[in-house]
């Protein structure tokens, strides 16, 4: 009865306070007071899921409690525990952190939504960051959602190795089930902000893409999101085995003496920050990640693609032109991609040298893009599309016109202002990426990625009017380019160069292209 209620009067809330500037609306767990940001309207910090701290640490996310009165909505709540970093060293930090925001044109509407899966190798990252401000994608006419998940130990430690063995729940995964909870919530309330709840696109950035792969395996997500955007997803690389995530657990387990019975009892009641410390000092929980669980991931992602155990909904995904800056921080060395060669490296070379020698980290940093970022996007794509689902695929390599001289490339998540916009880039990972000043033709590429992007959350497919024609990805192998020259379809673009990632991938998984 209560919900009914709280449903009959979300419209009459937001009218009343529209003309103050000040939205209101009611979700099912109780009244909520937004704010608004150059006409768009924002509710923020709306609890998702209960806070997962003390006994409900390395558990299934629980309900989002309900409130009384009205709630505060103006304002990001805290992030969920994690070291410090320059991006996001000024945001507050709670393991009671399990909270969404959300962006609408129009809470009348029934409009596409868009929930955004920020990155961080599993380790870092918060929808409290400026450069995810959704304000400029809602004006083009979309809802945007970002949220919180759990993250490092917090998220990803495998508890199965620790007797942890609850009839219905999974004992790893932590992150992703925060995820899926989130799109629970939004299927349950997205309609009261003008959402169409049929009509979801989930799309993220490195971790966060490697979480929107991971989701389009998971049967616990199926019938959540209708569409999937993975931006430098490493969509080929090897998912953490259960082996290797029990070794993880193991060494933590070890680390602050915790065994036999009381082994879960005694962790959680570590403070969140001596966990976090654990981290900070790249001790036992560097490595964590999503592991093969057997239920929110049933098995290798890239093997649940090539067999089509996937949800069968259009796909877009791509990488940037420098995604070797990524390299060091996640365990790659030139020196290394060259050694994985093996015999094959002088006729590798030959492909990659047509127009000078290259020295080996030049090499190596080239392996490792193409090998890595993108035949991980082409190779997820050619496997969406024999399923029947449309895929798309890109590759940005625009450099901000006043920043030309510096960069030869676009770095790992320099495509994230062109997707979000410029609003909050003021925050220490990108707080120089522009400061030489934004040119026109800068705000065109901008206005024409964010044009495609949502184009495809509303429709599956990015083309529009004034748009260069994006192709599918197959039949012809076609990459969408953004360089510093022209926005332009080309049919087999880099394909021989990703073939050396595609083939290793082959050998390693006994699997081959549809």
């Amino acid at each position: 009865m209560r919900r009914a209620i709280l449903a009959a009067v979300a419209g009459l809330l937001f009218a009343a306070s529209a003309g103050a500037g000040e939205p209101a609306l009611a979700v099912r767990q109780g009244a909520l007071q937004g704010g608004t940001e150059d006409g768009i309207a924002v509710f923020r910090d709306i609890p998702f899921a209960a806070p997962p701290g003390g006994a409900w640490r390395w558990r299934a996310p629980q309900p989002a409690p309900d409130w009384t009165g009205t709630r505060d909505a103006r304002a990001f709540g805290p992030i969920c525990p994690q070291p410090r970093t320059s991006r996001t060293r000024d945001l507050a930090q709670s393991e009671d952190c399990l909270s969404l925001n959300v962006w609408t044109p129009d809470v009348r509407g029934k409009l596409p939504v868009m929930v955004w899966i920020y990155g961080g190798s599993f380790r870092a990252g918060g929808s409290a960051m400026t450069i995810y401000d959704g304000t400029d994608l809602a004006k083009h006419g979309v809802i945007v959602v970002t949220f919180n998940y759990r993250v490092g130990l917090l998220g990803f430690l495998d508890l199965t190795g620790l007797g942890q063995n609850i009839p219905g729940e999974a004992a790893a995964n932590y992150g992703l089930m925060d995820q899926i909870a989130a799109l629970k919530w939004v299927q349950a309330n997205i309609a009261r902000f003008g959402g169409d709840p049929s009509n979801v696109t989930i799309f993220g950035e490195s971790a966060g893409a490697m979480s929107v792969n991971d989701l389009m395996t998971s049967p616990a997500a199926r019938g959540l999101f209708a569409k999937a955007i993975s931006e430098s997803g490493l969509g080929l690389i090897a998912t953490r085995t259960r082996a290797k995530a029990r070794d993880i657990t193991s060494a933590f387990a070890a680390k602050h003496g915790a065994g036999g019975a009381t082994a879960l009892e005694t962790l959680r009641a570590l403070p969140a920050r001596d966990i976090v410390a654990d981290e900070k000092a790249h001790g036992v929980g560097r490595d964590v990640a999503p592991d093969v669980d057997g239920t929110i991931i049933p098995g290798q992602v890239s093997e649940q693609f090539a067999k089509g155990e996937i949800a069968k909904v259009p796909f877009l995904t791509g990488w940037n032109s420098n995604e070797a800056s990524l390299m060091r921080y996640i365990g790659y060395t030139p020196q290394a991609m060259i050694a994985a060669l093996g015999p094959h490296e002088a006729d590798v070379r030959a492909l990659y040298e047509q127009n000078g020698r290259l020295s080996d980290k030049e090499f190596g940093k080239k392996l490792f893009d193409d090998e890595v970022f993108g035949a991980g996007a082409q190779g997820l794509a050619d496997f969406v599309a024999a399923q029947g689902a449309p895929s798309y695929v890109y590759h940005f390599a625009y450099i901000a016109e006043n920043f030309r001289s510096r960069f030869k490339g676009v770095d790992h998540a320099g495509e994230i202002p062109y997707v979000f916009g410029t609003r909050g880039l003021n925050l220490g990972f990108f707080v120089n990426l522009l400061t030489g000043g934004i040119t026109d033709n800068d705000q065109k590429v901008i206005a024409k990625v964010q044009d495609y992007w949502t184009n495809f959350a509303k429709t599956g497919d990015p083309n529009g009017a004034d748009l260069p024609l994006w192709p599918a990805f197959k039949p012809d192998n076609t990459t969408m380019v953004f360089d510093n020259e022209s926005i332009e379809a080309r049919n087999d673009f880099r394909m021989p160069e990703t073939a050396v990632g595609f083939a290793a991938w082959s050998r390693r998984s006994g699997l081959s292209a549809p």
